[in-house]
């Protein structure tokens, strides 16, 4: 009689079963798992810092970015706040969130690993608990972030899911972590934010609106000239009429790649009312035209026009090309 060969797979999901009584439940189509914030990453990209890399002033990009240090010690702005990172340190970069890095280290001895990815619905919401907090990986997350290398390497070949799966793994868990904490700390620790903090959150939510140095000092209700100190002292020598036009040329990328909005609509969207005067300051930052960028970026892509892509909401662009966008001229943005 041949033998029983025994089922490994089976035997896993009865010891899981176990002696627990998996009823049927009362209503099958709701009351089910579910994650408690929707998120789903897509075009995920892996870069290592090179030698020849400077570090340079305030940086803005489309995407999400978590950054791991790897070697060297630096202090890392954003939004005002100034975070001291060592190696094994992570931060995780939301689109359109000024940064800088200080080395503390021999420019030689400074490199980072960049995981940089968008979402499927371009809504960062539920990692909002993430923003501006030093996270760092344990041995799981470690694994994960390998995994996440060796398939953007194309090692062992494998499935391209696997990235996407430990990318949200990581996030969640370090989510997770973070939201423990707090929960933990009384609320008299909590640090209140600063006013750069508030400053840039204002230009992230109004950029797309006609404002001007004077009309945030309103807002405020401080002076232009402490705007401008607040901004030396939390960016160095960039000016806010600097970081608005960087916000409106990142997001005129956004909008040209993945969009079918004509010129003027963009223009217009960016917080510029003269198409001429957009143009002229687009052409000065990519070299091309409005129109060019987005005839040479969809002619990167296979059978996509712009008419099937849906329009995005003002302040919740993302694309592929992200970039520093630097000076460019713009109206009202002094």
């Amino acid at each position: 009689m041949a033998k029983k060969v025994k089922n490994m797979g089976l035997s896993h999901i009865l010891e899981a079963i176990g002696k627990n009584a998996l009823k049927v439940p009362q209503a099958l189509f709701s009351g089910g798992i579910s994650a408690d914030a929707p998120f789903f990453p897509e075009d995920i990209l892996v870069w290592k810092s090179s030698s020849e890399q400077t570090v340079t002033d305030v940086s803005i990009h489309q995407r999400m970015i978590l950054k791991i240090i790897l070697s060297g010690d630096v202090i890392t702005s954003v939004d005002g706040l100034r975070i001291p990172m060592k190696p094994g340190d992570m931060i995780l970069f939301f689109p359109f969130q000024f940064h800088s890095t200080r080395l503390l280290c021999a420019p030689s001895e400074y490199s980072f690993l960049a995981i940089t990815f968008t979402e499927k619905t371009r809504n960062y919401s539920s990692l909002l608990p993430l923003k501006n907090h030093l996270l760092s990986p344990d041995k799981s997350d470690a694994r994960r972030i390998e995994t996440i290398i060796r398939t953007w390497l194309r090692r062992d070949r494998p499935a391209p899911e696997k990235a996407v799966l430990a990318l949200m793994d990581l996030l969640w868990s370090q989510r997770r972590r973070v939201l423990r904490s707090e929960m933990e700390q009384p609320l008299s620790s909590a640090v209140p934010r600063e006013t750069a903090d508030r400053i840039s959150d204002y230009f992230r939510n109004h950029f797309t609106s006609p404002i001007s140095l004077k009309t945030v000092a309103a807002e405020f209700g401080i002076s232009e000239e402490t705007i401008r100190r607040i901004f030396h002292k939390s960016y160095g020598g960039i000016t806010p009429g600097k970081l608005i036009r960087r916000l409106r040329m990142q997001f005129a990328l956004e909008m040209l790649e993945h969009t079918g909005e004509p010129i003027a609509r963009i223009a217009e969207q960016c917080g510029y009312s003269d198409t001429f005067v957009f143009s002229k300051a687009f052409k000065r930052l990519t070299g091309l035209s409005p129109q060019q960028h987005r005839k040479n970026y969809l002619e990167g892509i296979s059978g996509r026009k712009p008419e099937e892509r849906k329009s995005v909401p003002p302040g919740n662009g993302n694309s592929p090309a992200a970039g520093k966008a630097q000076d460019s001229g713009g109206k009202n943005d002094k």
